[in-house]
């Protein structure tokens, strides 16, 4: 039995391990802005004396964006503030009336996620608000819109700059009061793209719709875009009329005319001359214009890309365009011309024709694998029986999906030996250069490469290593590995920071939980702390109930390696309540070398009517 009960200790164990990331906060709040407003992210406390000493007062607001990466946003610490999102501010008139709000100016979409704030006076409060960002659908049509009789039209609606990327389009027709859904018709062709996802984290998006002039009744005939998008409250409809106008008539002139009577007889012995003539310009019209196949300056692997082929100075009508992917394999960049047909493989069912009068693009959307770089991508139009091939290679770039510096020792000293490595690791291709800098660019001459290296999944990593001998005026630097990998958007790099630090990391202590959720009486409940990002690993944690120590009970995990170089625990105290523990005070305090003064938590167990003993279960 007693062996149950420990296997069900460390279950709890790993399931809560796998929950420290989230907040703790007393309160989490939830609030939606739009991109570009300001807003205003609440957070109150006890109040303060007017004599307050500022270098005793921390205020931390950290974020916790959608990659579950955490970073703080702003730091008011030892009378000073360190602002590393630009435009956020913390009124310091407000905090002696108890107000740490942090005001967000100009929203982006990177802004979005979970905001912590954590006040130490040197009592310790946290709150917690959940950020969503929202960005309203600028939706475009055209004016208006003529289709030929007898010909085909296609209508684009251009929607830009929205977010969240989930969005919905519909087209409607609309003749007089009836409305059509082009959904429930063959004779109108609708091609709406993937979703582009633009530089500031918004999305854009286009839909056509081609339709025949015969479907115009009355004249013309009101075509609706209808869009979806959590940012309206209902559908949002906007709309163009399509009219019908007779096919062009070259102009003449009465001049023209009295010189086509006067010789007119002369045509008619001519006519033969002028048959060849008319077959001569037919079979020589001058060939449509094909462009090379275009295709983004990154693709990255496991998301949708486009590849499109254009071509002017032709009718839809007049076209067949077909897609081939070449080869499925990286073994060389180059392979001869029959080798790629025989591997050839027909994508035109994939493909999307977007038209607008003489002027067509063809659309390939592909979703490539690390093993498809430098896969061979083949456009064939047909025109007039004329064949026209276009060919691309396509390169597939994975971002490294961890970048981070580590230290030997974790808390440097003074006179001693420093190992920084910076590693670099699930990228591709292998091509990456790394650098060194210390403070404000100064370079470090000498550094190490290991790698890269290879995984079975194609992917590479590669280590870089830096060692000194810490001096006094190193205290505080900055050393900066700069990542150069073509898979990283303008201006190709990224930089990994490391701040020396003598002193190590103070823990960050959250509050007291219990499991279950509201014990009952003389039903064995476990009280657990977790204890998150320290540096050096000893720690020292103790329990106390009522103001007396608490021996029995007790289990603490070893300190454990986080990702960010750091370490992380857990406290547990296991116990059965009875009627004594009825407004019973226990106490969690931590103890830490990189503390300015120890830590404590207080849970408090209150009887309601008799059974569970958390007041509010």
């Amino acid at each position: 039995m007693k062996h149950l009960q420990n296997v069900k200790i460390m279950i709890k164990v790993m399931v809560v391990v796998l929950h420290c990331g989230g907040s703790s906060a007393d309160t989490r709040r939830k609030l939606s802005v739009l991109v570009g407003a300001d807003v205003t992210l609440s957070c109150r406390f006890d109040k303060l004396s007017k004599r307050v000493e500022w270098s005793t007062l921390t205020i931390e607001w950290n974020m916790v964006d959608k990659l579950a990466e955490k970073r703080i946003v702003y730091l008011f610490e030892d009378g000073r503030a360190h602002v590393n999102r630009y435009g956020t501010v913390v009124d310091r008139m407000r905090l002696l009336e108890r107000d740490a709000s942090l005001q967000l100016r100009n929203v982006t979409v990177g802004d979005e996620g979970l905001y912590n704030c954590r006040i130490i006076t040197p009592l310790v409060y946290t709150e917690a608000t959940s950020l969503e960002v929202l960005a309203r659908p600028s939706v475009l049509l055209p004016q208006k819109a003529a289709v030929t009789e007898g010909e085909e039209k296609t209508i684009q609606c251009d929607i830009t700059r929205f977010y969240p990327e989930k969005l919905a389009v519909t087209w409607l027709l609309q003749n007089a009061s009836h409305t059509v859904h082009t959904g429930a018709s063959h004779l109108y062709r609708v091609c709406t793209e993937m979703a582009i996802r633009n530089p500031d984290g918004t999305y854009s998006i286009h839909s056509g719709i081609t339709l025949h002039s015969s479907t115009v009744k009355d004249g013309e005939l009101r075509i609706i875009c209808q869009v979806e998008h959590q940012t309206f409250s209902r559908p949002y409809n906007t709309s163009v009329t399509l009219t019908v106008q007779a096919p062009s008539q070259p102009p003449y002139s009465a001049a023209t005319l009295i010189a086509v009577s006067s010789v007119i007889s002369l045509l008619m012995v001519s006519s033969v001359i002028g048959g060849a003539l008319l077959l001569y310009r037919y079979f020589c019209k001058a060939p449509p214009s094909v462009s090379e196949i275009s295709q983004p300056s990154i693709i990255y692997a496991q998301v949708q890309t486009e590849l499109k082929c254009t071509i002017r100075g032709a009718r839809q009508r007049e076209l067949k365009v077909k897609w081939f992917k070449l080869r499925s394999s990286a073994d060389s960049e180059v392979q001869s011309e029959s080798a790629s047909l025989l591997v050839s493989e027909d994508l035109s069912e994939q493909a999307c024709l977007q038209s607008d009068g003489r002027h067509h693009t063809s659309v390939l959307t592909v979703c490539l694998t690390v093993t498809e770089d430098l896969t061979r991508y083949q456009c064939v139009v047909l025109c007039r029986g004329k064949r026209f091939s276009r060919k691309t290679t396509v390169r597939v770039k994975v971002e490294p999906s961890f970048l981070q510096i580590s230290s030997i020792p974790q808390i440097p000293k003074v006179e001693r030996l420093l190992v920084l490595c910076c590693r670099v690791e699930n990228f591709h291709p292998q091509d990456i250069e790394l650098e060194w800098f210390r403070n404000d660019g100064e370079p470090v001459g000498q550094f190490t490469h290991f790698g890269p290296f290879s995984d079975h999944n194609h992917l590479y990593s590669v280590w870089s290593k830096i060692q000194l001998v810490m001096a006094r005026e190193d205290e505080s630097a900055i050393y900066t590995c700069r990542v150069y990998h073509s898979s990283f958007a303008a201006p190709g790099y990224k930089d990994v920071l490391y701040h020396i630090n003598t002193q190590g990391t103070p823990p960050n202590v959250m509050f007291i939980d219990c499991e279950p959720l509201c014990p009952l009486l003389n039903e064995e409940c476990t009280l657990h702390l977790c204890i998150k990002d320290f540096c050096p690993e000893d720690v020292s944690v103790t329990w106390t109930k009522d103001g007396e120590m608490v021996h029995s009970g007790i289990f603490n995990t070893p300190p454990s390696l986080n990702i960010n170089g750091l370490y992380s625990m857990f406290s547990f105290l296991k116990l059965t309540p009875n009627k004594d523990n009825h407004g019973g005070e226990f106490r969690c305090r931590v103890v830490h070398s990189a503390q300015r003064e120890p830590e404590e938590r207080l849970f408090t167990l209150l009887a309601s009517h008799g059974l569970p003993l958390i007041d509010g279960c």
